[in-house]
């Protein structure tokens, strides 16, 4: 998977500017917005500057990335209980706000000497439920069964007994439980609702006296003899048992009303636990998380709601989130095996497969043999191992007790694609299919694994089967919606040899040619490599990130670009100029060889750091810019071992521990590449397909173990790390270091006009060991502020040689070119830009208009680098008219194609003058009689060079 990448936002460069009071002329833009883009490109980046004065402190840059870093979530919260409660009354309340071991030590004595006090034992149940003990849960309620008098309570008794034994898997015996609490109370709704959602759950809705019971469920609603919560739910019950699931959700929303969470009373919670279920079954996480929020705002430890919570946090693969409420869940609950289920899962796709194993059969099967998720775990892991007696064990302990759980089949079918296990997910739901042909759940998943895989007629028949049982599953609606609304109106398919694209059709003409040499010349390169050949190739390219999202996961919130299924793939295209087209594709190809080799067992941290690699490889400037990020996660200790690499990904918490995550995964993958070579690489992924864990593989393959290969990669690491960030750094943590005292006294006096006091200050910095990237770039910013620009060309020079990735002190040298009327030399530094940083629009465009200009020989390549990222913008359109143009008459349609898509914009007055001057450079090389109504807007241009002043006054 390819994530969007986090930008730099050159907070050194902004807080300095600001300090040291250089201020820009008011005609001059800040490099990179649109008046910058009006004088002949878009800018060189984004180095905003602040007006002087403003009175930013250092530390706002400083202290900025540092913080977010140190700020990102780590682990659960602390739990802080209330004081036990004294009275029976604060016992009752204790129960549903957050204290249920302080009710359960005082119900209980309470209880010893008012045995007849079945409202405080119904509590006491309730409590040792919620912390789970269900073996007293059980006592408690049994001896409210045999001690109550009064029939209700005793129904309700066995209610909850019924309950208590489905949470043990046995479904019979919560059948008998209801039963018998319905010849107590033969009409009561709730308990009639019970019963069918029971026999439900079993397969047994169809039966004739369970359909009689629905039936008089519907016939109560309707006649409003249903007014109370408790039945409302047992209505609800009803409409799921015939999948009306809408109806279903409407009436549990009616309950909730009569008895809102907030209330605390048992019937509330079940309401809310139910709704938020349903929700959670549709795959609507959002919904879901808004009802359990419900519960949690008044009792933010009720470890049922936590639990649930956790799985709605996996459903969205926020797995720190996952683990931390399932692990807060066990601060109250110590058994509940949901907690216990959600953290194997997480266990399972961190690659920790004993600890996955353990944490079911200790944890999970002991309370409910039966549970599906916990059993989902078995089979997975049965399944990696290639062990189907295994499987079928595991399979079946489900099955036997609920015949009808697609669900089962469903949840795996996820876990195996969390694995990359995507084959042997499609074998298990095409099983799924073949024993519960009905079940929409089944037919759902089983749709969207046959179109990750590439096969559209079936993926898409099995959804429309899904969707005739099932209008409600959002993952099924939104994909139909997908493809009736933007797929088969707007996008088209082409095939060439062996790969398939899908791409929009509009201008498909355009792009297509690009999109096609981009993606043979990864496939070249990494067969070669890999001595494989991934045939054939499927690749789907969206424009926008919504129908990406939604054809890959079939909900619409995948913060990535690209995303790999072995030999298909779906990815966003460069029709926004938000990411490197080119880049993103060798990125998600080189997975699909990782995959291949390892049968889809690779590590998720080798995998995306291998891709990573690989780009890189084929192009430097697609490396990650992460020297300055991983400094300061080094700093701050937040960096993960090599042997923790996969808790990196699946822990990150935050957008900035992704994109640390995807930046050591890089470097190490860097590290053993270029250590140990591609050939033990691809080594070790054939080992990886027979189970081998990464430990093994570094004995076996690399001849080391892990403390070893983990040491020697931390010296490597920080002797990379220093490499690229030399020389002293300020740190906002070494306020007592005296060469902080020089630095702010330097940023206090340039922020005064005081530059003669600041280049003192900071020479005596650099005096006292302090000399680096800050010092340097001070120095630059006091000296352009007096007006030396040759003197802060120099530093800033000396600046970039402390931080060989950062682009703020090459901007700033860019922007003096500019100022200064040096195409030339501003051209250089642009070239310096992208050479570190090919990702960014702006100076990818900027270089193309000054080269276009210029006629540098250099054109085409700045082309071809704006093309990766946005070939539809106007100004790329039309340079890339010119490329063609030059190519002879093999490129003359295309040039015409590109020239009139970028005369589109060009014509209009409202043009920018880098389209006008691109399009009419463009126009005037190939005779369009349309260079006549651009010309003269072009000279207009102060930065227009002679040459093309020159080409342009001839057709004015």
């Amino acid at each position: 998977m390819t994530p969007a990448r986090l930008r730099s936002r050159s907070l050194a460069l902004a807080v300095l500017l600001a300090v040291v009071g250089c201020k820009r002329d008011a005609d001059t833009q800040t490099p990179g917005d649109e008046a910058a883009a009006g004088e002949g490109a878009g800018g060189a980046g984004d180095a905003g500057a602040a007006q002087a004065g403003e009175g930013v402190a250092v530390d706002a840059g400083l202290g900025e990335l540092s913080e977010e870093i140190e700020q990102a979530p780590t682990g659960p919260r602390e739990r802080e209980r209330p004081a036990d409660p004294q009275t029976r009354d604060a016992a009752l309340i204790a129960v549903a706000h957050g204290n249920p071991e302080g009710a359960i030590a005082f119900l209980s004595e309470h209880l010893a000497g008012s045995k007849d006090d079945h409202e405080a034992r119904l509590a006491l149940a309730r409590a040792q439920r919620l912390v789970s003990d269900y073996d007293a849960a059980q006592a408690s309620l049994e001896t409210v069964r045999k001690r109550a008098k009064d029939k209700a309570t005793q129904a309700e008794a066995l209610r909850r007994l019924a309950h208590l034994r489905e949470r043990r898997g046995d479904f019979a015996g919560a059948e008998k439980h209801l039963r018998a609490a319905l010849k107590l109370v033969p009409d009561d709704l709730l308990l009639t609702g019970e019963l069918v959602r029971e026999m439900f759950l079993v397969g047994r809705a169809g039966e004739s006296e369970i359909r009689e019971m629905i039936d008089e469920l519907y016939a109560a609603y309707g006649d409003g003899r249903v007014s109370s919560a408790e039945q409302l739910l047992g209505a609800s019950h009803a409409a799921l048992a015939e999948r009306a699931f809408k109806s279903t959700s409407r009436v549990l929303q009616e309950a909730e009303e009569a008895a809102p969470a907030s209330a605390g009373s048992q019937i509330a919670d079940e309401i809310a636990l139910q709704l938020a279920s349903l929700f959670l079954e549709k795959y609507q996480p959002g919904e879901a998380a808004q009802t359990l929020a419900l519960v949690l705002e008044r009792d933010p430890w009720q470890p049922e709601a936590l639990a649930m919570m956790a799985w709605v946090a996996l459903d969205d693969f926020r797995l720190a989130d996952a683990s931390n409420a399932a692990e807060e869940t066990l601060m109250v609950a110590p058994q509940n095996p949901d907690a216990h289920a959600a953290l194997a899962w997480v266990a399972m796709i961190e690659g920790r497969r004993e600890e996955a194993r353990a944490r079911v059969v200790d944890h999970v099967l002991g309370v409910d043999p039966a549970h599906a998720g916990g059993q989902a775990v078995m089979a997975a892991l049965a399944l990696f191992e290639r062990d189907d007696a295994a499987y079928k064990k595991a399979r079946e302990a489900v099955l036997g007790a609920r015949p009808t759980n697609g669900e089962f089949y469903s949840g795996l079918g996820d876990l195996l694609g969390y694995l990359h296990l995507y084959p042997e997910a499609d074998a298990i739901l095409s099983e799924g299919v073949e024993r519960l042909p009905n079940d929409p759940y089944v037919q759902g998943a089983l749709g969207l694994s046959r179109l990750r895989l590439g096969d559209e007629a079936e993926g898409r028949a099995a959804l429309e089967r899904a969707w005739k049982k099932d209008k409600y599953n959002a993952r099924t609606l939104n994909v139909r919606q997908l493809y009736a609304e933007h797929i088969e109106p707007h996008y088209i398919e082409a095939v060439h040899g062996d790969l398939t694209l899908r791409l929009p059709s509009e201008l498909h003409e355009l792009v297509e040619p690009g999109f096609v040499e981009a993606i043979s010349a990864a496939r070249r390169s990494l067969d070669a490599a890999y001595g494989v050949k991934i045939s054939p190739l499927r690749i789907e390219i969206y424009a926008d990130p919504e129908a990406f999202s939604v054809r890959t996961v079939g909900v619409p919130s995948l913060g990535a670009v690209g995303v790999c299924f072995g030999p298909m793939i779906t990815s966003i295209g460069p029709y926004a100029g938000t990411h490197n087209f080119n880049q993103v594709i060798w990125h998600e190809i080189a997975h699909s060889y990782a995959i291949s080799l390892s049968a889809g067992r690779v590590p998720r941290w080798f995998t995306e750091g291998l891709s990573e690699w690989e780009s890189e490889v084929a192009d430097p400037s697609w490396a990650r810019e992460s020297a300055t990020l991983l400094y300061e996660a080094r700093r701050a200790g937040k960096l993960r071992k090599l042997s923790e690499l996969e808790l990196a990904f699946l822990r990150a918490g935050s957008p900035i521990m992704m994109e640390v995550a995807y930046s050591t995964a890089a470097w190490a993958m860097r590290y053993l590449g270029t250590t140990y070579g591609r050939p033990k690489i691809i080594e070790m992924l054939r080992g990886y397909a027979t189970g081998k864990s990464t430990e093994a593989l570094f004995v076996e393959v690399l001849g080391k173990d892990m403390a070893t290969v983990e040491a020697e990669f931390e010296a490597w690491f920080d002797a990379e790390i220093d490499r690229k960030l030399s020389g002293w750094r300020p740190s906002p943590d070494a306020k007592d270091d005296p060469r902080m005292a020089n630095f702010e006294a330097a940023m206090q006096a340039g922020a005064a006009g005081e530059f003669d006091e600041a280049e003192a200050q900071l020479e005596a910095l650099i005096a006292a060991k302090g000399d680096g990237y800050f010092a340097r770039l001070g120095m630059a910013t006091v000296l352009e502020g007096r007006g030396d620009i040759a003197g802060a060309v120099k530093e800033y020079e000396r600046a970039a040689g402390f931080a060989l990735e950062t682009l703020d002190p090459l901007i700033a040298m860019a922007r003096l070119a500019r100022d200064q009327g040096d195409l030339a030399r501003e051209l250089d530094v642009l070239e310096r830009i992208l050479a570190i940083d090919a990702m960014s629009l702006q100076p990818a465009m900027r270089a193309l208009v000054i080269a276009g200009a210029m006629d540098d020989k250099r054109f085409p390549a700045f082309v071809a680098q704006a093309q990766a990222i946005a070939p539809l913008h106007p100004t790329v359109a039309a340079g890339a008219a010119l490329v063609a143009h030059r190519q002879g008459k093999s490129g003359k349609a295309r040039a015409k194609a590109l020239l009139d898509e970028a005369m589109g914009t060009a014509l209009r007055p409202d043009a920018t003058l880098d389209v006008v001057v691109m399009a009419a450079l463009a126009a005037e090389a190939m005779g369009d009689p349309r260079a006549k109504d651009l010309a003269p807007r072009a000279v207009e241009s102060k930065e227009l060079p002679k040459v093309a002043r020159d080409r342009l006054e001839k057709v004015k």
